[in-house]
C-alpha cells in the first residue's frame, strides 16, 4: 500500500485519459450538446471545469467504456477507482491522503489512434444524423454495466451481440482497433 494525495489521483486520472486521447470523444459530445458535465455548478462557459474531482475523474461515459473495454483496459480501471474512498456524483468526499494498492499502468500510447477513430465515427454519424448522440451514450453506457456486472454469460452474450449491431457503422474504429490488435500480435511473435 503507498499513500497517495487527492491531487495525486487525480492527476493520475487525468493523465491515463489524456494518454488514451479521451479528450476528442468529448470535444464531439460538447459540439453536439451531449456533454455529460453539463449543468454541473463547476463548469464555467468556454473554460471548462473549474473544481476537477475525484469522481468526476473516476466515471467513464458509455463512449469512454466502450473503449476501455474493447482495448481491454476497463478491468483496471474500474478496480483503481472502486478503492478510492469518497465518490458521489459530481461531489467528492475523499479525504486530503488515502491508501491505494498502487497506480494504474500506463495505456500503450498507440491507443490513442483506435480513440481517434471512434471519435471520427462518433462525428461523421452524428452530422449525418444517423444517430442521436446522447441516446448512443446511453445505450452503450447500459450495455457495458451489464457486461461489467452481471455473471449471466447468456445474457453477457446477447448485450454484446446487441452492442455490435449498435456499433456497425462505426468503420473507421472497426479498422483501427484491428490495425492495433495485429500489431499487437505481431508484437508477441
Amino acid at each position: 500500500m503507498i499513500t497517495a494525495t487527492k491531487q495525486q489521483i487525480i492527476d493520475h486520472g487525468m493523465d491515463y485519459l489524456s494518454k488514451l486521447g479521451v479528450e476528442v470523444i468529448c470535444q464531439v459530445c460538447i459540439l453536439n450538446g451531449g456533454s455529460c458535465c453539463k449543468g454541473c455548478i463547476h463548469l464555467k462557459d468556454r473554460s471548462g471545469c473549474q473544481l476537477r474531482n475525484i469522481s468526476c475523474t473516476g466515471w467513464l461515459c458509455g463512449f469512454q467504456q466502450y473503449i476501455f473495454h474493447e482495448m481491454g483496459l476497463l478491468e483496471q480501471w474500474n478496480t483503481f477507482w472502486q478503492d478510492i474512498p469518497g465518490q458521489d456524483f459530481r461531489q467528492d468526499f475523499t479525504p486530503p491522503e488515502v491508501k491505494i494498492e498502487g497506480w494504474m499502468d500506463p495505456p500503450d500510447a498507440r491507443i490513442r489512434s483506435v480513440t481517434s477513430a471512434f471519435a471520427k465515427d462518433l462525428h461523421e454519424q452524428t452530422a449525418q444524423k444517423k444517430l442521436g448522440l446522447p441516446q448512443l451514450n446511453d445505450k452503450l453506457f447500459s450495455s457495458m454495466d451489464k457486461i461489467t456486472f452481471y455473471k449471466d454469460s447468456e445474457l453477457i452474450r446477447y448485450t454484446i451481440k446487441k452492442q455490435k449491431i449498435l456499433m456497425k457503422d462505426f468503420q473507421h474504429f472497426k479498422v483501427a482497433k484491428l490495425n492495433y490488435d495485429n500489431f499487437l500480435m505481431k508484437e508477441g511473435e
